[in-house]
Order: structure tokens, then sequence, then C-alpha cells
């Protein structure tokens, strides 16, 4: 050590939460509360160890004050101004600790979740390492060859390489999703990105994009210099032009006291009506959850309990195409909840429907943001209800502008992790409502609200429960039958459309569409078979003609 410092640190810091998960902490000690059906049960189960089992539950109370109390002295210490914020995980803590130890020549080179870059959480230490010019390199990892045995394969990690303060870097070197070393070697694999680059890609939060390719990011750059970003925190007026409110209904945690199962409602009297309970005037309306929801689709499975499971109780049941063809049909979930409670948690009253998005996800599933309109239900923490002021014809284009293939190209540039977090969401690129005043390109005779909405509709409002939104949108017919073949063809016309108002070239397109692991393994043994890549660029060349 000189200068007041470390001339090299090089660590794998432990990566836990500090906040206690009581399914971890009672998995061996009460296998059944860790497998409590929902969290009210767990909740409940929790309590009655206070006579049950005195020494458990003292054990369970020591362990979560002292890391309420470690949590506390974190946050209010000023030890850690950069990272003792939000869900304190230790390696946070440990990357800051360690620039604070280094040298102003040293190097530091720590092995840490790749959430380090990309995550809301650290956006702060990492926004000062890239401004400051400190990082040197950062090679992010999926652990799908189990470099760590115990750790889930989709996870990922980094190397994070940077310097002390007379170490200035103007571009990082790095490299995204690799696997294993060699996967470093190839020279189009390293990217190089300045604080301007964030600048450009992540305005709110200056956070780090994730490319595969230098292709990709010089194409995410392009996207970015010609269309706007969904929400700019940092204009003062004009910011959100859609006037957007993200909400989260009920949390599966926090709100479980208020989900009722079907057992509970027959003894209380209600009955069942389609997907809704009731009894006179009262209402218990479905609990959606995101697994029940595909693009454009609110009908796509129902949820069944299966209480054996230690994890992902809710098992989905999908919708058989028969189903999907009758208007008549609605899927069922797992709980209900009360009308009231939903008119109470929104702060408003009945609306035809709602716009939605799943926030699970992952850049490596066949779609990474999928969107739909659901009607007037319960939803939970991980179905985003994306509330706006507009017309149902504009909420339309938004849906099939988030919706869209390329959007969701620019998406998957910018998720580290399996959540697409509000803060992700703000930042993609989107066109503003005023765009959809303007003429269509390829049809003079309308509007391009009035061309996409269209379209929309038809794919949206196939079952008598999304009437309401149609009559509201002036849709007439109000109910489009569910056929699958001409789904395809809406859904390529309207991917096509969305690649030329972004301004992608031809090659570009088939560029995108093979990023896609869905659309490249396409194949059909049965006669005239068109893959959605061909209708996609049919449409596409079609609509430039």
């Amino acid at each position: 050590r000189t200068n007041g410092g470390f001339d090299c640190i090089v660590g794998n810091p432990p990566w836990e939460r500090l906040k206690l998960q009581e399914r971890e902490f009672f998995a061996f000690a009460a296998p059944s509360i860790a497998n409590a059906v929902s969290a009210a049960k767990r909740r409940q189960l929790i309590a009655e160890l206070e006579t049950s089992d005195p020494e458990l539950f003292a054990r369970y109370r020591e362990t979560k004050e002292a890391a309420d109390r470690t949590l506390a002295h974190i946050r209010v210490g000023g030890h850690f101004p950069l990272t003792a914020r939000g869900d304190i995980n230790t390696y946070m803590l440990f990357a800051e600790l360690a620039r604070k130890l280094l040298a102003s020549r040293g190097r530091a080179g720590l092995l840490v979740p790749s959430g380090i870059a990309t995550d809301n959480t650290t956006r702060e230490f990492f926004n000062d390492l890239m401004a400051s010019k400190s990082l040197i390199k950062l090679y992010d990892f999926e652990n799908r060859q189990h470099i760590f045995p115990e750790v889930d394969g989709r996870f990922k990690f980094c190397t994070l390489v940077f310097g002390g303060k007379e170490v200035r870097t103007p571009h990082a070197d790095f490299v995204f999703f690799a696997q294993t070393m060699s996967d470093l070697k190839p020279r189009n694999r390293h990217i190089s990105l300045s604080s301007a680059d964030l600048a450009l890609l992540n305005p709110n939060t200056r956070t780090c994009p994730i490319f595969r390719s230098r292709r990709d990011a010089e194409l995410t750059k392009d996207i970015y210099r010609r269309v706007p970003i969904l929400i700019d925190e940092s204009r003062q007026e004009g910011g959100n032009p859609w006037g957007i409110r993200f909400v989260t209904m009920f949390h599966q945690t926090n709100d479980a006291e208020l989900f009722h199962d079907p057992g509970q409602l027959k003894e209380m009297g209600y009955r069942l009506e389609g997907n809704r309970w009731k009894q006179g005037p009262r209402t218990f309306l479905p609990l959606y959850e995101a697994k029940m929801v595909q693009a454009y689709d609110h009908r796509a499975a129902s949820v069944k309990l299966a209480e054996a499971n230690w994890v992902r109780q809710g098992q989905t049941e999908e919708t058989t195409l028969v189903e999907h063809q009758n208007p008549e049909f609605v899927v069922q979930p797992r709980w209900w909840i009360e009308e009231g409670e939903v008119v109470q948690s929104l702060k408003l009253a009945n609306r035809p429907a709602f716009l939605t998005f799943k926030d699970i996800t992952s850049p490596t599933n066949q779609r990474t943001m999928i969107a739909a309109l659901v009607p007037w239900c319960a939803a939970t923490n991980h179905l985003i209800l994306v509330l706006t002021e507009n017309s149902p014809r504009l909420e339309l284009c938004l849906l099939a502008n988030i919706n869209s293939l390329v959007f969701d190209y620019a998406t998957r540039q910018k998720i580290g992790g399996i959540t697409l977090n509000f803060f992700i969401v703000n930042q993609l690129p989107a066109f503003h409502p005023i765009a959809y005043a303007k003429k269509c390109p390829w049809d003079k005779r309308t509007t391009l609200e009035t061309w996409i909405s269209e379209r929309a509709l038809k794919l949206t409002c196939t079952a008598n429960d999304m009437r309401p939104f149609a009559e509201a949108a002036g849709f007439d017919p109000p109910l489009h039958r569910w056929d699958t073949d001409e789904r395809g063809e809406l859904l390529a016309e309207l991917d096509a459309a969305f690649f030329h108002l972004y301004g992608i070239n031809r090659v570009d397109v088939e560029y995108i569409l093979g990023t896609f692991a869905g659309l490249r393994s396409e194949e059909s043994p049965l006669p005239g078979f068109r893959s959605t890549t061909s209708r996609i660029l049919d449409a596409y060349d079609r609509l430039g003609g």
C-alpha cells in the first residue's frame, strides 16, 4: 500500500441481500412455512410460532432485527454515499469500499453481479465511474456453463476493472453475454462506450446498455438519434407527452390478505359469473397475473394452484384455439379481490380496459417486451398498468409501438437481469402521440392513428369482456373473430410499419429479425407455410413500395 491506498485490489465479494429472506430462513427449520401457498399464510404461520415453537420464533426475531439494524446503520452512516440505497446487496458496498481503498494510480478487479452497471440502485456508483473516466473494462458473463455451480444458469455476473483517481480511460471496454473466457477473443465482441454514449442511450439514469456486438451498439445509437424516449426526465416541460403513470396494483406478498380463493368466496355466498364472483351489488374481480397474458392476448392462460411446489405454485393452463375463438370464454385466475379495493388502489372508477406489460422477462427470451390490454380487473405487481389520459385509439397506437419487434430489439439492449423496471421502460425509444396525427406514409388516405389502431383493435378485441373498450374506440363491429393466420398477417404489418417509422433499412431489418431466436428456429414441413420473418419482410417491401 502506497500513496494512501492499495496499488492492486482483487476480490470476489459476497453477493447477499441484507434484508432477511423468510423462505430461505425457514427452508430447513420449518419447511411448512417456507412452502406456504401465499405470503399471508406464511405470515400467519410465523406468528403462530410464538406459542408453538418459541425458540425458533426467537431466533427468527433476532435474525430479522439484526438484519434491520445493519441496514439502518449502512443507510444513515454516511460510509457508502453511492451504494447505500434501494435493496442493498453486500457486493455493492464492497465495490464502493474497494474504490475508497485504491491508490491514485492503482487498479481494482472485482467479480460482481452485472447489475453493478445496469441496475437503478447502483446507478450513482456506475455513473461516477464513467463520469470520472475511472472504468477501464467490464466483461459480462452468463452462468450458462455453471462456473458457479450453485447459481442459476441465467444469472449474470461481470469482471469489473477500474482505476484510481489519476487513471483516466475515456472509452471503457465492454463485452456482454460471454459464457467462457474464449468468448472474449473476437474483436467484434468488444464495444467501446463513453459517458456521452450512456447519456444518449440512457439519458435519465446513465446506466449501462448491454450489447452483443458492435453492430447492435451502432444500430441502437442510430435509433436513439431518430426516435425520442418514452419519458424524458431531464425536461422541465413536455417530458412525458403520453401522461403515463405506471401502476402496480397488488403485491403478491404485501397484499396477500386481500386475495380470496374460490373456496372462501363460495362460503361467503358469492356465485361465479364468467370470471367474476357476485353477490348483489358486490363483486370480486379476477386477479390477473402476468403469466395469464401474451402480446395482444388477455386470454392466453388460466392459472391453477400447485400447492406441492416450493416455488411457482401458480401453473398455467394455456387457452386452446377453440377457446380463443369463443368470444364468451374467459380465463380463470387463482385469486380474486373485492372491486372496492381496486377502485381504492387506483383512485379511479371503472374504466373499459388497462394497457399492461409483463415486468418479468429476459433479453434471451423469445420476446422481451410483452404488452396487452386487459379488461377491468385486479392485477398483481408483475403485470404493470400503463395509465394514460389519451383516447382509446391513441392508447392502441402506444400498445402497437411497444409490442413491435423493433421496440423489443431496443428493449433487450437495456435489460441486464430478468425485471423490466420502470426506469428501463422510461428510456426506451417510442413515438409521441403527435406522431400518429400525421398521414400514413404508405396510405395517404388515412392517418397513422387510424391505420395502426384498426389492426391493433382486431388483434385485441376478440372476446365479450373487451366489448366496452371496443365500443369506446368506435370499433364496428366491436368484436373480431380470432383467426390465427389473419393474426399473423396483422402482426407482420404492424412490425413492418414500425420498422419503417423507426428508419430501419431492409438489410438491418433482416439482421434484427435474425437476433430473435424464436424467429430463427421457425420451420414447418407444411406446404404453403410462411414464417414470421418472411411475412414481415413481405409486408416491409409492400409498405415501402
